[in-house]
């Protein structure tokens, strides 16, 4: 969560899932047609597949500062800027202008519960029963799939827009209260309370499984958030190439196309 770039692209995602949730006119959203930040995309097609990682680590692996883009103060100046304008085209203002003073924030828990949720319901439960074992990795259907993208958006908003701290365990338990402990959201399943989803996300099983999603990022070359990964295997980064990548999903039935794999270093590419 110390991308404001990758807040653009979870909200681009929700309205693609969750048509209704955009509060833009149609007229209005004909109007983004062609624009790569903003556009957005049809996923009828596609199945999209959360993998939340520590961005932190990515950058220290990358041999990057903690922050990159925040180096260069003019920079960082134009980023929150773009970021606003971006997030006002969409519907959605109230972004800050200027870096917070308290920001980044430490995203561990939000960062978590994130991959916590991306596991499924039945991941959850387990864990939560306790005397079974959890299994990570499966594909969620889309009821699940559309709660996740609304748990990171609501996650996004509560650090930039509400301004609220997302390393506080009640804020954390409010927002898995509001936008994921709902079975209607989730096709009448069930998972645990925001509280007791917070206790889930510090067991070893849920740090064991983000800090490897986190490794796996590294093994595969990323650098940067937001990154989107093609299945046959091919990378994008930034929220100005998410059409790019759908693209590349589209075609490559038809046509390879070559360049950057997020192949393990030391493959052959």
């Amino acid at each position: 969560y110390a991308s404001p770039y990758s807040m653009v692209t979870a909200l681009r995602l929700l309205y693609a899932l969750s048509p209704k949730r955009m509060p833009l006119s149609q007229a209005a959203a004909s109007l983004m047609r062609g624009s790569p930040s903003c556009e957005i995309p049809d996923l009828s097609s596609t199945n999209i597949v959360f993998r939340p990682i520590s961005l932190g680590a990515v950058f220290k692996a990358a041999g990057q500062l903690a922050l990159p883009n925040m180096a260069v103060p003019i920079k960082a100046d134009y980023l929150f800027h773009d970021v606003a304008r971006s997030m006002d085209t969409l519907g959605q203002p109230g972004f800050p202008l200027q870096k917070q003073a308290n920001w980044p924030p430490n995203s561990a828990s939000a960062g978590r519960m994130t991959w916590m949720l991306a596991q499924g319901t039945d991941y959850i439960n387990s864990l939560n029963a306790e005397s079974q074992v959890p299994v990570s990795g499966q594909v969620l259907d889309l009821a699940q799939t559309k709660v996740v993208a609304e748990w990171v958006w609501r996650v996004y908003e509560a650090q930039f827009i509400s301004i609220e701290d997302i390393a506080s365990p009640e804020v954390l338990a409010k927002l898995w209260d509001l936008y994921v402990y709902q079975p209607s959201k989730l096709d009448g399943r069930v998972v645990p309370e925001g509280l007791k989803a917070v206790e889930l996300a510090q067991s070893d099983a849920v740090k064991g499984g983000f800090k490897n999603s986190t490794q796996d990022a590294i093994d595969h070359n990323l650098f940067g958030a937001p990154s989107f990964t093609t299945e046959d295997g091919d990378m994008y980064w930034g929220n100005d190439r998410l059409f790019d990548a759908l693209f590349h999903h589209n075609v490559q039935d038809t046509q390879k196309i070559g360049g950057f794999c997020t192949k393990p270093k030391g493959a052959n590419l």
